[in-house]
């Protein structure tokens, strides 16, 4: 009997310390996850901060501090911040409205055209449009107006195409009869690949930012090679601007570079790469908040909304709250599940062993066996940690909704999910016009019977929950439910969409 126990302690001694190894090796592989690896930029979310360019006006404080003459870089500092110092702002009156003043700057303050100004430089923000894993890219559109310039400053009447807007560009070197209004040749597409491309990005960020092939849109030319022309950054096309949403707000620096405006900093006027159908030649289409018919001339300094391509591996990625909640989750659930296991294989085979005892010493001397030290040394820790890792499972489950993939179901995200169908699985692309959900991170929804980006008008919703792989939609009382009404729909994609086999919402931000 002492072999065995010394065979059965030997046993569970060797259990618990690979247990113990399993468990050190997953919690050190989850928190890898919270370390910020030093790549070429950051990303949180949909949301990536990559590049630096002139963006906020110079506060008081700053301007106290502020460098006298430039550094070798042509930046003006203060304390540790760089600065770009304007000396004629060039800025637009409102148009269509009447309205006299300038644009205001981001502290309310009216710009001054016989001023000098500093502009802060800052990371540009950018927002998530495809997410390639498959092919490590990732499709980024700005999140402001970074800039205004002009599309073509050259160009006159075509000598030989008789449309009454038939216009040419002509920039020293372009071929003879390209319109005013094509990519290949602007001095948009020059800018961008050039000035702002050489000052926004550094040598590292440059080496993350993809060349790829861009269709040049406006060229009637449609089975000529010169159609398709390669890029590092680019204006983007109409699906572009309505996936990111089309509504967005100029930098103070961009004020100040001529942004034509009205109404306000939600209604600037920015180019999109595509022609305008009554004007094709001089020219092109352009976005003033949702409006999306507008014709904007070649040679006005209008709003810039760049997009670009990078590389997907080398961001360093910042958790969001969502996601670090996952990872807690799966922390608790792994511990938990490793100390169920190592208490039950440290108590049971004891208390089998013990019971085994107590049976053959009630027998053969009819008293009552009692535990040695040994036995209470394995089968009392083996026991808590049982109870202790049932609990932190149990936990897991009622705070987090079982985070842990394959276990009660993928968390649903907060976000926006619009109604999926067959053409939307065909590049990712969103349907404008489809009803949504837009989730809450407090815990509550609204819902929009048309989805159309920025200006979606939004209902009260109610409250989301879920639980294991179902999502839980109770809506608050309305005329058409006095009651209210609750929907139930099953969570899919690792929680990137909602429904049933007929109707999907998917996310999309």
């Amino acid at each position: 009997m002492k072999s065995t126990m010394k065979k059965s302690v030997l046993f569970v001694a060797i259990v618990i310390a690979l247990s113990l190894a399993m468990l050190l090796l997953s919690v050190s592989a989850v928190a890898l996850a919270w370390t910020k690896v030093d790549y070429a930029y950051s990303r949180q979310g949909d949301t990536v901060w990559l590049g630096e360019y002139p963006q906020t006006l110079a506060t008081d404080k700053e301007l106290s501090k502020m460098s006298s003459s430039p550094d070798e870089n042509g930046y003006y500092t203060s304390g540790k911040d760089k600065f770009v110092k304007v000396t004629t702002p060039i800025l637009k009156n409102a148009y269509h409205n009447g309205k006299t003043d300038y644009l205001p700057f981001s502290d309310d303050s009216q710009p001054d055209p016989a001023k000098s100004y500093y502009f802060k430089v800052e990371p540009i923000q950018w927002r998530v449009l495809v997410d390639d894993e498959e092919n490590d890219a990732v499709m980024l559109v700005s999140d402001q107006l970074i800039d205004a310039h002009v599309w073509l400053s050259s160009f006159e009447k075509s000598a030989t195409r008789s449309s009454w807007a038939a216009y040419d560009n002509t920039l020293d070197g372009v071929p003879a009869e390209t319109p005013a209004n094509g990519w290949r040749y602007s001095e948009m597409r020059a800018f961008l690949n050039g000035e702002f491309y050489n000052t926004a990005f550094n040598e590292k960020e440059k080496s993350a930012i993809l060349l790829f092939a861009n269709k040049n849109t406006i060229d009637y030319r449609e089975n000529d090679e010169s159609t398709v022309v390669n890029d590092y950054v680019a204006i983007g096309n109409a699906a572009d601007y309505a996936k990111a949403g089309d509504r967005v707000t100029p930098t103070d620096y961009a004020i100040v570079k001529g942004m034509h405006w009205q109404i306000d900093k939600n209604n600037c006027a920015y180019f999109v790469n595509e022609y305008a159908s009554l004007f094709p030649e001089e020219d092109i289409r352009g976005y003033i908040s949702s409006d999306h018919g507008q014709v904007l001339s070649v040679n006005e300094t209008h709003g810039v909304r760049a997009v670009l391509y990078a590389k997907r591996s080398v961001a360093s990625v910042i958790l969001t709250v969502e996601q670090k909640e996952d990872v807690t989750a799966k922390v608790i659930k792994i511990v938990g599940i490793v100390a169920a296991v190592v208490g039950a294989l440290l108590a049971i085979p004891v208390m089998v062993l013990t019971r085994v005892k107590y049976n053959k010493q009630k027998k053969e001397k009819g008293t009552e066996y009692k535990l040695s030290k040994k036995e209470v040394a394995l089968l009392v820790p083996g026991l808590l940690l049982l109870i202790a890792g049932i609990v932190l499972i149990v936990l897991e489950v009622g705070i987090f909704g079982g985070g842990l993939s394959g276990i009660g179901g993928a968390k649903v995200q907060p976000g926006i999910y619009v109604q999926s169908h067959e053409q939307e699985q065909q590049g990712n692309a969103v349907q404008v016009g489809k009803s949504a959900y837009r989730l809450n991170a407090d815990g509550t929804y609204n819902y929009a019977a048309v989805y159309d980006g920025a200006s979606t008008v939004w209902d009260a919703g109610g409250t989301w929950s879920q639980s294991g792989s179902t999502l839980s939609l109770k809506g608050k009382p309305n005329p058409m439910y006095p009651n209210g009404y609750t929907v139930t729909a099953t969570v899919y994609d690792g929680g990137k969409s909602f429904g049933n086999s007929t109707q999907r919402f998917k996310k999309i931000n």
